[in-house]
């Protein structure tokens, strides 16, 4: 179940924290409480999340909340980041399929409030500096998203979530303010932001290592990167002058911001792990054995990913440059004949090599050199005949005499 967690978290690897069940409380349908065009204008606040303990809520969260002023004073947020995590399976392939279903769910400002304090997570509000007429207008386009027919999309890890939705309407509002010279600034690669977010959990990590394609050593622009909660409230600081006030600030241990090597010591382990039966079946009789324990893993590993970028629509999946490393045909190596055995090794050991080629000149971007030590040593142990090959020919030779 852990793993599975795991899977959609990496699936997930943006904002989006909210569960179905946080519907409850919900105040009156949005739909239903306009206030006249001509009163007096919301309060519209920008609520920024920070990390969680759980695997979903590394990367924070973001949500907007209206205050109407006409009448009984009453509030309502406007969260885009509610899906069923409960339902680990379907909602991984939805990713796979780019059919992720999210939805906007309302509560009251101090429902939210009450269950980020449970969560132990820290809390920022702005408020925004909006004219009359651009807080109406914000008002009806998040009511108008609250509607049944409107509120389900398709989400996206980095390009269509909770603080991207969120950061969108602000721009919409303000004529553009956050997409104005959205390449101000340089912000890491999407993968590094990833790994950020994940320091401190290796499982994420190595599996960001495997899972996340090409495309995500990319450097985003800051209106990319404002999928992000953290520089979304930057942003609106430094753009609209809305300053960040701390409503609630995390009582537990800080989480750790750098990811370091993030496990992937491990990636040398399994080399040499998956070296030790190469080696050996070059001296022992079950050489098969020994060459499937070495082989398989290997060749799993390969199937998994060669799987998952055929079925995902995503590019960030389809594009893996981990498929050049483990590829599912390495299965059929203990099964062959000791020549054409030593010839498949070696025509592989040769395309590793290539790859690590293509990787020290720029071609190839992503970190691979430590997964290409997971076959390429086990290969070159198989591409060199030891002496278990000349007594496999031994028998076959006394035959012919």
């Amino acid at each position: 179940m852990r793993w599975r967690a795991l899977l959609v978290a990496i699936a997930l690897a943006a904002p989006a924290t909210a569960r179905a069940g946080e519907e409850t409380e919900q105040p009156p349908d949005p739909a239903g409480t306009a206030p006249p065009p001509d009163g007096p204008p919301p309060i519209i606040e920008l609520y920024t999340m920070g990390q969680g303990d759980l695997v979903f809520e590394k990367f924070g969260h973001a949500a907007l909340c209206v205050t109407h002023t006409l009448g009984r004073r009453r509030t309502i947020c406007y969260n885009y980041g509610t899906t069923n995590f409960d339902a680990i399976v379907p909602l991984f392939w939805g990713f796979l399929r780019g059919r992720s279903e999210f939805w906007v769910s309302t509560s009251s400002r101090r429902h939210m409030v009450r269950d980020y304090r449970e969560a132990d997570r820290t809390l920022w509000r702005q408020v925004l500096p909006l004219a009359p007429e651009q807080a109406h207008r914000l008002d009806a386009l998040l009511r108008e998203n609250a509607r049944e027919e409107n509120r389900y999309y398709r989400y996206h890890h980095y390009h269509d979530n909770c603080s991207s939705r969120v950061r969108d309407l602000i721009d919409e509002v303000t004529g553009g303010a956050l997409s104005a010279a959205s390449d101000a600034g340089t912000l890491p690669t999407y993968r590094e932001l990833t790994r950020t977010g994940y320091a401190g959990t290796p499982e994420l990590l190595l599996l960001s290592d495997l899972l996340l394609g090409r495309e995500v050593d990319e450097h985003p622009s800051m209106w990319q990167g404002m999928f992000l909660p953290d520089v979304l409230r930057a942003e609106v600081e430094r753009r609209l002058g809305a300053t960040p006030s701390v409503v609630y600030e995390r009582r537990g241990p800080p989480f750790p911001s750098d990811p370091g090597m993030g496990g992937r010591w491990l990636w040398i382990a399994l080399a040499l792990a998956f070296a030790v039966p190469a080696a050996l079946a070059r001296r022992v009789r079950r050489q098969r054995l020994a060459l499937a324990a070495a082989f398989f893993p290997l060749a799993f590993i390969g199937l998994v990913m060669w799987f998952l970028a055929a079925s995902s629509t995503l590019s960030e999946l389809r594009w893996n440059e981990v498929l050049l490393v483990f590829v599912p045909f390495d299965a059929v190596l203990p099964f062959l004949r000791p020549a054409r055995r030593a010839r498949y090794a070696a025509i592989r050991a040769g395309e590793l090599l290539l790859v690590g080629l293509l990787l020290a000149v720029g071609v190839l971007h992503q970190p691979l050199w430590l997964l290409l030590l997971m076959p390429l040593l086990p290969m070159l142990l198989v591409a060199t005949p030891g002496r278990a090959l000349s007594r496999e020919a031994a028998p076959s030779v006394a035959a012919t005499s």
